[in-house]
């Protein structure tokens, strides 16, 4: 919901919860894209409506009971990945306590990282079962052959 993968450099990010800097109309029938908007809500300031219909404007997010965004383009990369690194998740909220079922049922490896194991645990090839700040580190370091420790920059 914010651009953390961004500001980390991170090209391929699918913000299926959303972008909390973004607004978008209310109507379903409005074609009006979601928009960056850093306005925020203070005391009794009027509500915003969309330039092009009236309606109400949102935050372009994804709350409970709505469909994630991106949701197509998520499941080809999930079709296509080889490795599925699952980081800090209850594996309870569907559609993304899926996610690993469906990359393991193309052949894809999964990983989970985080400091309790997720609902759906017996899904993963492996658990890795420390905060992330600790165990990735570590991980990477291991996925580049040491290169992290020798001061080598990954690609």
């Amino acid at each position: 919901m914010d651009d953390l993968h961004e500001a980390a450099g991170s090209r391929r990010v699918r913000h299926m919860h959303g972008r909390l800097f973004q607004s978008r109309c209310s109507s379903p029938a409005c074609a009006t894209p979601p928009f960056d908007d850093l306005w925020t809500l203070e005391g009794t300031a009027e509500l915003r409506r969309c330039p092009a219909c009236g309606a109400l404007l949102r935050p372009h997010v994804c709350w409970f009971g709505e469909m994630p965004y991106e949701m197509d383009a998520i499941e080809d990369a999930l079709a296509r990945c080889d490795l599925l690194l699952v980081v800090g998740t209850s594996g309870v909220v569907h559609p993304a306590a899926s996610f690993v079922a469906l990359a393991r049922g193309r052949g894809a490896r999964a990983i989970y990282v985080g400091p309790e194991a997720p609902a759906n645990a017996a899904a993963f090839d492996d658990l890795t079962l420390a905060p992330a700040g600790r165990a990735l580190p570590d991980l990477v370091d291991a996925w580049l052959g040491g290169s992290a420790e020798s001061g080598a920059a990954p690609c």
